[in-house]
């Protein structure tokens, strides 16, 4: 057994964790992690909020794919943070325009509970 001498009063170091990225064959991720997949959610959230939504929490939750290796890691390439910042830009005018057709919508119906 090899003796590992470590300073007690040495703060403890980050473990360097293995790249998993490298070792993942794209075939075996699963179908929402693909970047294709996830594209055709977010063009389906333009009319359609719960597939945003699903795009939203896909990206929080993870990586999002390409079929293609990173020179600099040998890893497959990964959705870019612009690519996760159009997706909330995406989301957030979405929820604008719901709130700006909801809103009126529940004043009146307020309104309307009023008169009777």
């Amino acid at each position: 057994m090899a003796s590992v001498c470590q300073n007690p009063y040495e703060s403890p170091q980050p473990v360097q964790l293995a790249n998993v990225d490298v070792s993942q064959p794209y075939p075996m991720l699963p179908w929402y992690r693909k970047s294709p997949y996830a594209s055709i959610l977010v063009l389906l959230g333009l009319c359609c909020s719960p597939a945003l939504l699903a795009v939203c929490i896909i990206v929080l939750t993870g990586d999002v794919y390409f079929n293609l290796r990173d020179p600099s890691s040998g890893g497959l390439k990964k959705w870019s943070y612009g690519n996760k910042v159009v997706v909330f830009i995406i989301l957030a005018i979405q929820i604008i325009v719901i709130s700006a057709n909801l809103v009126p919508y529940l004043l009146s119906q307020n309104a309307a509970g009023f008169e009777d």
